[in-house]
């Protein structure tokens, strides 16, 4: 897996495993990160998340 450059709140850069990036999203912990198309601004831009577990609803997503 490739690493990921990302920039935290404070400034800094760094290179991360793709498996973290996840968690400093959640955290709030970064500023913006790297894709092959340019940064991505979190909060900004569309970011993947992770899925909520607290809805017991019916699935209304159609499968693709």
């Amino acid at each position: 897996m490739n690493n990921i450059a990302i920039v935290y709140d404070d400034g800094k850069m760094d290179y991360i495993s793709g498996d973290k990036l996840q968690d400093l999203l959640d955290d709030d912990a970064i500023v913006k990160f790297q894709r092959n198309d340019g940064w991505v601004y979190p909060g900004i831009d569309p970011v993947r998340r992770r899925v909520c577990s607290s809805y017991h609803g019916p699935e209304r997503r159609i499968p693709s």
